[in-house]
């Protein structure tokens, strides 16, 4: 069931971050350009394919600025793949709740609207 909450999560802050740069994008070689430095933000730089454990305790703080490294932690720890604390849990799944919350209000308020 976690799992599923954390997928659902990502899957609604990738689709509100995905509307948001379609409606500032002009044509479709900008956002193939917004589309590749989102996918590295989203995928490379934080741990969803190895545990946070595994990058240098200075970088860390840039695996922290992506909303997928919560929720890898909390992927990884539902599967029994990491162990975290209560609070670490609590904590990650604040912040991954705000995240979408937050890019969902901006989306709503910030992206252009065409109308013709």
């Amino acid at each position: 069931m976690t799992i599923l909450a954390v997928l659902v999560l990502m899957f609604l802050t990738s689709v509100v971050v995905g509307f948001m740069l379609s409606t500032i994008s002009s044509d479709v070689v900008q956002s193939l350009s917004f589309q590749r430095l989102i996918s590295t933000l989203f995928s490379t730089v934080p741990p969803v394919y190895y545990p946070i454990t595994l990058i240098p305790e200075p970088y860390r703080i840039l695996a922290y600025l992506s909303p997928t490294t919560y929720a890898a932690q909390l992927a990884q720890n539902a599967s029994g793949y990491m162990n975290l604390g209560g609070q670490t849990v609590l904590l990650d799944w604040l912040i991954l709740a705000s995240a979408t919350f937050v890019l969902v209000i901006l989306a709503a308020k910030r992206a252009r609207w065409r109308e013709k």
